[in-house]
């Protein structure tokens, strides 16, 4: 499931920042370790969301070739990540980055928002919209009153 690699990360804030912050053993070269789990943690939470909506295993089976948006969110999650690693090398705020990367990934939840793709990979318009029944006046649930599997009434 690899959406974004170190060259994306480095397009996105530089080989020397990334350098910077996953370079833990200081031979000047980003720990692979280090590396790999940021990238995986990012993509993991993406698809958190993705989940339910888009068909994994087909966006899983593009890999790099994955929608930018898709892309572009792995990027953001990963680079919030990365912020709050070592944020003395990075003028932002982790925390503020990550919100706006979890409102982008609510919406595209919602189907505010869609991938930047036509084709099978969008899920059907009405696919994600939440239906609920009962009195819609009244907020609150009411309890039910024949709960006996054996009486006539509502179990």
């Amino acid at each position: 499931m690899t959406y974004i690699v170190q060259a994306d990360l480095e397009s996105r804030i530089s080989p020397l920042v990334v350098r910077q912050i996953l370079d833990d053993d200081l031979d000047g070269v980003p720990d692979a370790a280090a590396l790999a789990q940021v990238i995986a943690d990012a993509e993991g939470y993406v698809e958190g969301f993705l989940r339910g909506n888009y068909d994994l295993t087909a966006i899983r089976a593009l890999g790099v070739a994955a929608p930018n948006e898709i892309k572009r969110l792995c990027l953001d999650v990963a680079v919030a990540y990365l912020v709050d690693r070592h944020p003395e090398y990075v003028r932002a705020d982790g925390r503020k980055m990550m919100e706006r990367a979890r409102r982008d990934l609510m919406d595209l939840r919602k189907s505010v928002t869609r991938l930047d793709t036509v084709g099978t990979l969008e899920p059907a318009a009405n696919q994600t919209h939440i239906t609920e029944s009962g009195d819609p006046d009244e907020a609150e649930a009411e309890e039910k009153f024949f709960i006996d599997r054996n009486s006539m009434g509502i179990f």
